[in-house]
């Protein structure tokens, strides 16, 4: 069973709800409507509700800020606003470490810079070994591509 929000509802036919029950082979929209002679909109069913845009972005609620949902009005049916600009953050670690005090950056041991070259070689050997399979594969379909041409001839 889904459910869709009010915002995908048509206010037109003054639809309150809509769910969407999963059969075996299909999907099965239940619609609920209110019954009312009027054309006009209906402020009783449709009150402001949340929109798609949040209320505080990722950084703000990771650091305990709340907000309200910004809430849209359904009076002229809903229009989706322009394609929003997805906000990548530099940490994605919700719990990030306490901070240190600024001081001289530590040194890292010789043994751990050595490991992560040895990783990148290592990385960068199966890149071009990957590489040139794949180059060699090209090849193989090119020929299988002419000798299939030449026998549907």
């Amino acid at each position: 069973m889904g459910y869709m929000p009010k915002r995908g509802l048509d206010v037109n036919k003054c639809e309150i709800a809509r769910f969407y029950k999963l059969h075996e082979r299909k999907c099965e929209p239940i619609i609920m409507t209110v019954p009312r002679k009027s054309d006009l909109f209906q402020d009783d069913l449709y009150p402001d509700t949340a929109g798609p845009d949040p209320a505080v972005e990722a950084e703000e609620w990771w650091a305990g800020k709340n907000g309200n949902p910004i809430l849209v009005s359904l009076k002229n049916g809903y229009v989706a606003t322009k394609n929003r600009e997805l906000k990548v953050s530099p940490n994605p670690n919700p719990n990030p470490a306490p901070q240190k005090t600024p001081g001289p950056p530590s040194p890292q041991p010789a043994s751990v810079h050595q490991k992560g070259e040895d990783k990148l070689d290592e990385v960068l050997r199966e890149f071009k070994s990957l590489r040139d399979r794949v180059i060699l594969q090209d090849r193989r379909i090119a020929k299988l591509e002419e000798q299939i041409a030449k026998v549907a001839m």
